[in-house]
């Protein structure tokens, strides 16, 4: 190996060049940072109102009411909302194996593995937006009308 003589202008010269780096490096991120936060306020300005006597408030926010009403009659056509319904209207509260075997025995016609994946599917969606209400028992859930 070569040992190089280097020359302390020349480490003065690199630093300098290293901290234009880091300094232009810098200055996009902040373009970043600031075109992030002037989009993400120009969003949430749509949270408020201005009120008649000119101030500015919070919109109240739209509180939906979300519930499946019951059914008592089964109608294979219907959606699978609908046949969710009319089970827990059937049996009150129940686990989805419940569910599914008032689904089978309305229709029995039905693949059972599909309806049962199916059912799952839609049991999770229902909960989480609220259409239904549920208790956790352990690792699965017992459903209920609202």
């Amino acid at each position: 190996m070569k040992a190089e003589n280097i020359t302390e202008k020349q480490v003065v010269s690199f630093l300098k060049q290293r901290q234009q780096q880091l300094l232009d490096e810098l200055k996009s991120i902040e373009v970043t940072i600031n075109a992030i936060a002037q989009t993400k306020s120009a969003s949430s300005n749509d949270r408020f109102q201005m009120d008649i006597d000119g101030s500015v408030s919070l919109k109240p926010k739209k509180k939906n009411v979300k519930s499946l009403v019951p059914q008592e009659s089964f109608n294979p056509n219907s959606k699978l909302d609908q046949k969710i319904s009319y089970a827990l209207t059937q049996i009150g509260t129940g686990y989805k194996d419940d569910i599914l075997e008032v689904l089978n025995k309305a229709q029995p016609e039905a693949d059972p593995y599909k309806v049962e994946k199916a059912v799952a599917v839609r049991l999770s969606y229902l909960l989480k937006n609220d259409f239904i209400q549920a208790t956790k028992h352990g690792r699965s859930y017992k459903y209920s009308l609202k």
